[in-house]
């Protein structure tokens, strides 16, 4: 006696219930994916909110001097890694994991992160911003950005959104 055999229409329709499950699947697998890549990028910059306030507490309360240009301008200042590295920061930390140009950026910048300008070497109790209409000093030094995505690439509501490390150390998504 012969045991009984799938037919080609059982089959078929098993292959498309499970093209279907496959179809539904994929953008949520993508979805999380990017999620985590998210919530990597912003330990990453928990890490250096905590390398920046370590090293505000041991250079008399000044920021870290970051050259925020590229290395192939001919500047002489120091680089993110260079800064922060005893501190506990890595390469690794430096590099957003969801920069498309990931090792470019690190290559060329320095980071995949985009140091503020503005807090170049100030003290941290008296941070000033230099304009064509004088010198301003901020009251509120947590307001004022340490360093952000180059570019928004991680998912927010309808829109797509960057990572951003305030003065005080919180990390925000924008």
């Amino acid at each position: 006696m012969k045991a009984p055999a799938f037919t080609l229409v059982e089959l078929l329709v098993a292959l498309a219930i499970l093209a279907i499950l496959a179809a539904i699947a994929t953008p949520a697998l993508g979805s999380m994916l990017e999620r985590g890549r998210s919530a990597k990028c912003l330990g990453n910059l928990r890490q250096i909110g905590v390398a920046v306030q370590q090293y505000v507490s041991d250079n008399d309360y000044r920021f870290p001097p970051i050259e925020t240009v590229p290395p192939s301008l001919g500047n002489a200042g120091r680089s993110a890694l260079e800064t922060l590295e005893p501190y506990g920061v890595t390469e690794n930390t430096l590099t957003c994991p969801s920069d498309v140009a990931g090792p470019d950026t690190v290559a060329r910048y320095g980071s995949s992160y985009h140091f503020s300008p503005v807090l170049q070497d100030e003290l941290a109790s008296q941070v000033n911003i230099y304009g064509r209409r004088g010198i301003f000093q901020i009251p509120n030094v947590g307001r004022l950005t340490v360093c952000t995505d180059y570019q928004p690439v991680h998912p927010s509501p309808g829109r797509l959104g960057l990572n951003v490390l305030k003065a005080d150390g919180r990390v925000l998504q924008r």
